[in-house]
């Protein structure tokens, strides 16, 4: 499934030509799913989907939720991108990932994120090493 439009979700500090920045104050854990989905919808006429969902560190966590969230609303969701992440706890929803996940450990990943990608790599999902903003731009290009 070819990408429409880069979402980047706050704390996501990245260049990505084109994309949907939804850059924000502090959002407590517990509104970060409801704000976000907000942010999403009030931002509906600005993106063209299906989205690419991009998460990073402790907010990668809550990227079941906000799939489950953009399916709920009827927005299709073409892939995720888990930045230097905390991973999302196995079974968080039980029908996601509902499309491919990419996690993008970068130089500035501490030792418990780069053996977290183990992890990522035991689930199926691809692990790149590198520049996130480069990264996220090729994956978003992606036929």
């Amino acid at each position: 499934m070819a990408i429409g439009s880069v979402v980047l979700t706050p704390g996501s500090a990245y260049s990505v030509p084109g994309a949907l920045d939804l850059s924000a104050d502090a959002i407590s854990d517990e509104e970060w799913t409801a704000r976000v989905a907000l942010a999403i919808t009030a931002a509906s006429g600005e993106f063209v989907p299906p989205l690419l969902l991009v998460l990073t560190g402790a907010a990668a966590a809550h990227a079941p939720h906000l799939g489950f969230a953009q399916r709920s609303a009827r927005r299709a969701v073409g892939g995720y991108v888990l930045v230097d992440p905390v991973l999302p706890r196995p079974g968080a929803v039980s029908d996601w990932p509902d499309a491919p996940v990419t996690v993008v450990i970068t130089s500035n990943a501490d030792d418990d994120t780069r053996s977290a990608a183990l992890g990522a790599r035991l689930r199926g999902w691809e692990v790149l090493e590198g520049d996130a903003s480069a990264l996220i731009a090729d994956i978003a290009a992606r036929p």
